[in-house]
């Protein structure tokens, strides 16, 4: 089974538990991985990678894994 990692960006008015890509500002695709800890792993990865970032004191990132279909 093959995990994508999907990383939100959120409002900090939206609480952890509703942050999903439906209510994120912003939704990011990450890569396709095997486990859901190389989800995490790869997850952090992606972001310490790139200049996504949340604007202090109004977003923050979350990182979800979520099953593929195929």
């Amino acid at each position: 089974m093959l995990y994508s990692v999907v990383i939100l960006v959120c409002s900090l008015s939206v609480s952890p538990s509703d942050c999903r890509p439906e209510t994120a500002i912003d939704v990011v695709q990450g890569p396709k991985v095997a486990t859901q800890s190389q989800c995490g792993f790869l997850g952090q990865a992606t972001i310490a990678r790139t200049t996504l970032a949340p604007r202090e004191g109004q977003e923050y990132l979350k990182i979800v894994c979520r099953r593929s279909q195929a």
